[in-house]
């Protein structure tokens, strides 16, 4: 397939000016290949005020107007129907760069069939088995992130191996990954890296509209390392989470429970650990541990043959440090409340109002400590 660059200009101009359908557009194809071109934009104007209260002594900051959550722009080439590659930019917001918003890379992976669907090989940076698979069930990654992502128990994407596929008719589907733990913000291995992470998911379907999930994570995200020939064990992570919900195209409702355990292998340790609100609650010194617990529960539904819908999530999350042996006795406690409704006026495009309140207790383990954000505005999603 011969493509030139001014083509495939011309043809990504026609793709944002021309009407959208789901799932991108097709600017090029011959025989089995083709190029494939999609974007989507998270717009969300809210106003946030955030109330930390310390011994009685309350401080408001309240910040509005419009965010560029996220801006994605994807490129996949099929080069049969075995193998194909991706790549996709996103944007970050990094003011030590000079400009707050910058593009960086999300995915640059390729993806081959070895034994149809039930053996897929992922190489590059890629999908992690788990945040992705349970946005695509809860479809308001717009509003919320889910819990694990939102509480950087777990990233979305990283750097490594992987293999996916689905057994039995389909109604088993893993996913297992290799990868350098590093997450796609950080990149490239970094330097003295020693250690890889294993991440993975498996999912049971007994009956249509019927999903069960679990998660194993275990690694040392990057924390363990080699310099000069002084090892460092860093901060051990495990992560297992198990999750189930039913629906259809009209409504789904569903529910997971996580339990993440970050301990001290060395004296270097990390001064935050997945679930940390607080540089107060991180592991120090060998053994030190965090011990986290969270529940999510969600639902939405669509109102048929009309564009509109709602959708509720709900979060509790415990965090508790375990030092020098000895258990602090506050442990940090998190609730939080998501509810929304939203109106489709074509399928690209989804606006929503919405409320997102939470509430910390115990920031740090001091009792005194309660932080409290509530943000409520309009939110939207467009997608090509």
């Amino acid at each position: 397939m011969k493509v030139t660059l001014k083509t495939i200009a011309m043809a990504a101009m026609f793709a944002f000016a021309a009407p959208a359908f789901a799932g991108g557009i097709v600017v090029a194809e011959k025989d089995e290949s083709k190029l494939k071109l999609e974007a989507l934009f998270y717009l969300n104007t809210y106003q946030k005020t955030d109330d930390r209260s310390t011994a009685g002594v309350s401080s408001k900051t309240k910040t509005n107007g419009l965010h560029v959550d996220r801006a994605y722009f994807t490129a996949k080439y099929y080069f049969d129907k075995n193998w194909m590659m991706r790549f996709t930019t996103d944007i970050g917001n990094e003011a030590g760069l000079g400009k707050d918003q910058n593009i960086y890379l999300k995915y640059a992976y390729v993806e081959g069939k070895l034994a149809g669907k039930s053996a897929i090989l992922r190489l590059g940076q890629s999908h992690t088995p788990w945040i992705d698979y349970e946005q695509g069930l809860w479809k308001h990654r717009y509003v919320a992130k889910v819990m694990s992502d939102t509480y950087k128990f777990d990233t979305s994407a990283d750097l490594g191996i992987g293999l996916k596929g689905k057994l039995a008719d389909g109604m088993v589907d893993y996913f297992v990954t290799a990868t350098n733990g590093t997450g796609y913000g950080k990149g490239n291995p970094q330097s003295g890296l020693n250690g890889v992470d294993f991440n993975s998911r498996i999912g049971v379907h007994p009956i249509k509209g019927l999903d069960i999930d679990f998660q194993y994570l275990s690694g040392y995200k990057a924390t363990k390392t080699s310099i000069s020939n002084i090892a460092t064990s860093g901060v051990k992570s495990t992560l297992t989470q198990a999750m189930i919900s039913y629906g259809t195209s009209d409504f789904r409702v569903g529910g997971n429970y996580l339990l993440n355990t970050d301990k001290a292998k060395s004296a270097t340790a990390s001064s935050t650990h997945g679930g940390n609100t607080s540089a107060a609650f991180a592991t120090a010194a060998i053994g030190d541990e965090v011990k986290s617990s969270g529940l999510a529960l969600w639902a939405w539904a669509k109102l048929p043959d009309t564009g509109f819908g709602a959708f509720a999530r709900y979060e509790n999350l415990k965090n508790e440090l375990t030092s020098a042996g000895i258990a602090n006795a506050n442990k940090e406690k998190i609730d939080r409340y998501v509810l929304g409704v939203e109106y489709s006026p074509i399928k690209n495009i989804t606006f929503a109002l919405v409320v997102d309140a939470s509430k910390l207790k115990n920031r740090g383990g001091v009792t005194t400590t309660t932080d409290k954000d509530t943000r409520y505005g309009l939110y939207s999603q467009i997608k090509l």
